[in-house]
């Protein structure tokens, strides 16, 4: 039989219908979570199931798992270790553009499309977490202020040049890439450290 842990405390007994993960995690959000809970993590049998890690081989279904275990945050938790996490991709970011830009205008290897690579998906991902703390906690970016402007500006700027650089990189002109991540990218990294610091200051004061 598999055993339900919230946040370390048992849940039992469980619905006997519950066959999937999925239901376990919609039961558990329906019956043990307050409004302004969610789940940050799960494992089951002690292994971290992380929705986007498709080299991952939980199976969807229960059957034979011995423990489900779940732990939950406040939005308010979550959104804040996640800015955490954000500013500090964004250090290492900025430390490592100029030799990421170095390895364009020489001998573009493997390691620096693979750098390239990870360059692009934590921008992205930084995106995305912009949104949904500006949908969740209500703080326009328009009212943001950075580098002389908002965040919504300086977020379009931002993604102009992506673009421009994934424009390059498909035309295999690796030293415009170069140019654009040290004269355009690398300049407004600063702006971005601070946009996360300026919602992580909002949310602490309480919006």
């Amino acid at each position: 039989m598999t055993r339900l842990y919230v946040d370390k405390q048992e849940i039992a007994p469980l619905p006997p219908d519950l066959s999937s993960l999925d239901q376990v995690l919609r039961f558990v959000q329906r019956t043990h979570l307050s409004p302004n809970t969610i789940i940050r993590q799960v494992q089951v049998d002690g292994l971290p199931l992380i929705p986007d890690d498709h080299t991952s081989c939980i199976p969807e279904r229960i059957d034979g798992r011995e423990k489900i275990e779940i732990l939950t945050g406040t939005l308010r938790e979550v959104a804040l270790d996640s800015i955490r996490e954000a500013i500090t991709y964004l250090e290492r970011v900025e430390t490592a553009t100029p030799s990421l830009a170095s390895s364009f205008r020489s001998a573009a290897g493997p390691e620096a499309f693979e750098n390239l690579k990870q360059f692009y998906e934590g921008f992205y991902w930084a995106n995305i977490l912009l949104d949904r703390l500006e949908q969740t906690f209500r703080i326009p970016l328009e009212a943001i202020c950075v580098g002389g402007g908002n965040a919504r500006e300086h977020n379009i700027k931002l993604a102009a040049v992506l673009k421009e650089v994934v424009e390059a990189h498909e035309k295999k002109d690796f030293g415009l890439m170069a140019d654009l991540l040290e004269y355009e990218i690398a300049p407004v990294i600063p702006g971005c450290k601070d946009v996360f610091a300026a919602f992580r200051d909002r949310i602490l004061a309480g919006g």
